[in-house]
């Protein structure tokens, strides 16, 4: 099982890396939006965890002997996501710390301006208490660092446990 989880965990971190450099690009080449730009954001998180379907499969049918039950799909499942969740905490936090310093910064700029055409003006000042609170949090690597790895631990769970619905079987005797 470990052998398993290390294989496919492994894939989906460089596949995690890789979108991550090829969102990096497209955004800077193109221009695209900042909505766009979060869209663009979401896929670079989910398409990766393709690997925890992958991964369990594999296990059920190549070292399981053709069965698996659900809580050894969920086991191997969880097992595979710790790899890239960790692998993107650390690529998104070396980004944000060392490579785009201003990138919450940005972030929040652009979301403060929508909310200041959306929102009356005692809702606004709220609002924006909150994101000054959140830039903040969000420039501390640690908190970061954290936050990535939950996200990614999040999708990696819900991926997991519809791969292990979908895989689960039972030898017939």
């Amino acid at each position: 099982m470990k052998k398993t989880a290390l294989r496919y965990g492994g894939y989906a971190a460089l596949a995690e890396l890789l979108f991550f450099v090829l969102t990096w690009l497209i955004i800077r080449l193109t221009g695209i939006g900042h909505k766009a730009q979060g869209n663009i954001g979401w896929a670079d998180l989910l398409c990766p965890l393709v690997f925890v379907y992958f991964g369990i499969r594999y296990y059920r049918d190549h070292v399981n002997n053709g069965s698996i039950t659900f809580l050894q799909a969920l086991k191997i499942g969880l097992l595979i996501v710790l790899i890239p969740a960790f692998a993107f905490a650390l690529i998104e936090t070396t980004y944000v710390i060392y490579i785009n310093p201003k990138f919450y910064e940005t972030v929040y700029t652009f979301d403060i301006e929508e909310y200041r055409k959306t929102l009356s003006p005692a809702q606004f000042d709220i609002k924006l208490k909150e994101l000054k609170q959140q830039v903040a949090l969000s420039n501390n690597p640690f908190f970061n660092f954290g936050m990535m790895v939950l996200t990614i631990m999040a999708l990696g769970t819900i991926i997991t446990i519809i791969s292990a619905i979908l895989l689960k079987r039972r030898l017939k005797l």
